[in-house]
């Protein structure tokens, strides 16, 4: 039987003057970082070793102090949309959101929505991540993305079960095989879902089951049908039997139904573009099959989301894919990286 997948990245095999600058460029798949003392850049280590449990990814990362950062820019530009559920063993976290400002210390589980901005302050840390494709978690826990910033505070027994068993999956990691993963992976949803219930009180008011329940159900069926044509807010009020008012008013999270569908084809196609298997394929047609009749406002649209125009993009995909092999030079496992992106196609 085959074992999971495993990735290890360690700044161990590279000189010590490039090894900053190396993990910068890899973790940039997630973050912008800013080492705290400059001055030492020559003693900065990072190593990160990842699991595969089949939707879900868990790491465990190890570095010296250094600002995260995550900006509205590049969520546009990546279209990485997960909840990362991170358990701090070692170190302290500032993390700042917009008017969320929240203090994670060791032993805290906490909660980041990577389809929102993140300004975190580490200092030296050792942390296990747990990375969840959106559609997965919410299909357990409906208001996962309004826990951005939240913890799961060290001293609840629920917390601590989770963080047993978060080590507990890394630690036999090596001998899991891909036949065991479903369950596995079912067993580390059920716990999570049963911590976030239990520290339910500290989520914010306004976070309303019913209806972030509906909105679920309206994301994934926007999913299953964002390739048809006939797929629009009235085709969703007749799906859901909503009125338009309605449908407008469960969605405004989303920034507008129309927007929102526009944006998550755009990021289909962003898909598509890097993707080898579609090389054949023009970029009309790319943007044709993701619900963009008209090439020229394909190109507009698609550039005013992402920075960049489809052929760039198109173009980049030869980059990325050196970037993401393994140095030859320095024998660098970088395939964590593909492993993130993987999570929101």
């Amino acid at each position: 039987m085959d074992s999971i997948p495993r990735t290890t990245f360690s700044t161990d095999l590279v000189a010590a003057e490039d090894r900053y600058d190396v993990f910068r460029d890899s973790i940039s798949v997630l973050f912008d970082i800013e080492a705290k003392e400059k001055s030492n850049i020559g003693e900065f280590e990072a190593h990160l070793d990842a699991f595969m449990f089949d939707q879900i990814m868990l790491a465990r990362t190890r570095s010296n102090a250094a600002q995260y950062v995550r900006t509205q820019k590049a969520i546009n530009a990546d279209g990485i949309d997960s909840i990362m559920v991170q358990l701090f063993i070692k170190g302290e976290v500032d993390f700042r959101a917009g008017k969320i400002r929240t203090d994670v210390q060791a032993g805290d589980i906490a909660i980041f929505d990577l389809a929102r901005p993140i300004d975190n302050f580490n200092t030296d840390f050792d942390n296990l991540s747990a990375l969840f494709p959106r559609e997965l978690i919410e299909s357990y826990i409906p208001t996962a993305g309004k826990w951005h910033g939240q913890v799961l505070p060290r001293n609840r027994p629920m917390t601590r079960l989770l963080r047993n068993h978060m080590l507990s999956l890394y630690q036999i990691g090596p001998q899991i095989t891909n036949e065991s993963c479903a369950s596995i992976q079912r067993s580390l949803l059920d716990l999570t879902s049963s911590a976030f219930q239990h520290a339910s009180d500290i989520l914010p008011a306004t976070a309303e089951t019913l209806p972030a329940t509906i909105l679920m159900e309206i994301k994934k069926h926007i999913r299953l049908h964002l390739a048809s044509p006939n797929l629009s807010p009235n085709s969703l009020c007749q799906a859901f039997s909503l009125s338009r008012a309605q449908l407008y008013r469960l969605t405004e999270p989303l920034g507008g139904i129309s927007n929102y569908i526009r944006d998550q084809r755009l990021k289909r196609s962003f898909s598509d573009l890097q993707n080898p298997e579609f090389l054949h394929h023009s970029i009309a047609e790319i943007g044709y099959k993701w619900g963009f009749s008209d090439h020229g406002s394909y190109t507009r649209s698609f550039k005013k989301y992402f920075g960049l125009p489809p052929k760039e993009v198109r173009e980049m995909r030869h980059l990325n894919h050196q970037i993401n092999k393994p140095s030859t030079k320095d024998d660098i496992d970088r395939n964590y990286e593909d492993w993130v992106r993987s999570l929101s196609i």
